[in-house]
């Protein structure tokens, strides 16, 4: 059996040989840690400064501010590809359109097809076509609604504008097509009424 001296002298060694290693192994552990907890507490005091200014943005908005849409768009600029920027963007499509700015909310809708995914961009694909289908710019409002087209949970709506705008085009094949889309997405649509003022096919 080893005396407690050896055992004394084999910890020496041990530490000798790799105290190095294990010194530096400790502190790049602490610092993993520290550095992730220091992350972690850095994260969520900026999403909540951007809920706090979001949050201002949309109160502006709200208000009709006259630096409304200044500030959102700086708010958008800053927070750029962060959700509340695409939220804040949707905001500012939506008082810019109200007040007849349409090239404003266009441009604003534009950012978030863009840059965000899934419903986000789906929303923006379909407010974007229904303003520029209101601006008879049918090539673009197919573009932009044919792009939320596969979206769960958009078909019905997206089926629905793009007959509008067939129809609008003057074709009745490929509007009568769309609405039929869009009736079987969504039994309740108005599109089934668009679908029966389609005069049949001689």
């Amino acid at each position: 059996m080893e005396t407690e001296e050896q055992q004394v002298e084999q910890i020496k060694q041990f530490w000798k040989d790799h105290g190095k290693g294990i010194v530096a192994g400790l502190v790049i552990g602490f610092a993993l840690f520290y550095g992730w907890r220091y992350y972690d507490a850095q994260t969520i005091a900026k999403q909540e400064q951007q809920s706090s200014d979001y949050a201002q943005i949309v109160a502006k908005l709200t208000a009709e501010d006259e630096q409304a849409s200044i500030a959102a768009q700086e708010f958008m600029s800053a927070n750029s590809g962060s959700t509340y920027a695409h939220l804040a963007a949707l905001e500012l499509a939506g008082a810019a359109a109200k007040q007849g700015d349409l090239a404003t909310a266009v441009s604003a809708l534009q950012s978030v097809r863009d840059q965000a995914k899934g419903a986000l961009k789906a929303v923006a694909d379909i407010r974007q076509a229904r303003l520029l289908f209101a601006q008879e710019q049918y090539d673009a409002a197919l573009a932009a609604v044919q792009a939320a087209e596969t979206m769960e949970g958009f078909q019905a709506i997206a089926a629905e504008i793009k007959g509008d705008v067939l129809q609008a085009k003057g074709d009745l094949a490929g509007a009568r097509a769309a609405y039929q889309a869009a009736v079987a997405a969504n039994p309740n649509s108005l599109a089934d009424l668009k679908l029966k003022s389609i005069p049949a096919a001689s």
